[in-house]
């Protein structure tokens, strides 16, 4: 879900993959490595979409609620929810 979602950001800012990394600061290869599933992105991916473009982390990972936040929520307390649905999903193991 995760390389869908991505894709799914980038077409709604109107970015290209060269554009959206760079306002990232990562590699175009590395974006095109995460929407071509060849790539799992960190727990740092997430955290920074939602500091750079206020993208819903939930929305991100699970595809529930809206793209786009509408409220700051405290960055340790997104970590913990990545984390927890990522466990969820069986993204990662305990």
């Amino acid at each position: 879900m995760y390389a869908e979602n991505l894709k799914k950001i980038r077409k709604e800012l109107n970015l290209s993959v060269e554009k959206f990394a760079q306002k990232l600061n990562i590699p175009a290869s590395t974006i095109w490595g995460y929407e071509g599933k060849k790539r799992v992105p960190s727990i740092e991916l997430p955290i920074q979409l939602y500091k750079i473009f206020n993208i819903n982390i939930n929305w991100f990972i699970s595809g529930k609620g809206n793209m786009f936040n509408n409220t700051q929520p405290d960055k340790e307390d997104i970590r913990t929810e990545i984390l927890k649905i990522l466990k969820e999903e069986g993204v990662i193991k305990e």
